[in-house]
C-alpha cells in the first residue's frame, strides 16, 4: 500500500511526538483516523481544512502499523480513502512536512511532494 497522509493542527502532531502515537478526535468518535493518498490531500485540505492555520502534513507508512486499515468511503461518497482503525505509533511517522501553506496563506502541497 503506497503512503498515507494526514492534515493535523501542530499542536497535536507536537503532543504526538511527545507521547508516541497520534490519535485524534475522529478516531474516539468515529473509531478511526481520516487519512489520504497523495493525491487527495489536496481535495481534504479545501473541503475540510479551508481558511485553518497552524496545519502540518504528516506521513505515515501503512507497513508500520499494528492495527487494521480500510480504504473506504463512509461518507456515501464514490472516492475510496484510507482509514486507521487505532492510534497511529510516532515510529509509523516517516515525515513531517511543516511547510504547508503558499504565499497567501493557503494550504499547499510541500514542494518535494507536487
Amino acid at each position: 500500500m503506497e503512503m498515507l497522509y494526514r492534515i493535523a493542527p501542530a499542536t497535536d502532531v507536537e503532543a504526538a511526538k511527545a507521547q508516541g502515537y497520534f490519535e485524534s478526535a475522529d478516531l474516539a468518535a468515529e473509531g478511526f483516523i481520516h487519512c489520504s493518498f497523495l493525491h487527495q490531500v489536496m481535495g481534504v485540505s479545501r473541503r475540510h481544512y479551508a481558511g485553518q492555520q497552524g496545519l502540518v502534513l504528516f506521513s505515515i507508512d501503512p507497513a508500520a502499523l499494528d492495527c487494521e486499515i480500510r480504504v473506504e468511503n463512509t461518507s456515501g461518497g464514490t472516492e475510496l480513502y484510507p482509514h486507521i482503525y487505532g492510534r497511529v505509533p510516532w515510529a509509523a511517522v516517516k515525515r513531517v512536512y511543516e511547510d504547508t501553506y503558499d504565499q497567501a496563506g493557503i494550504f499547499a502541497l510541500p514542494v518535494e511532494l507536487r
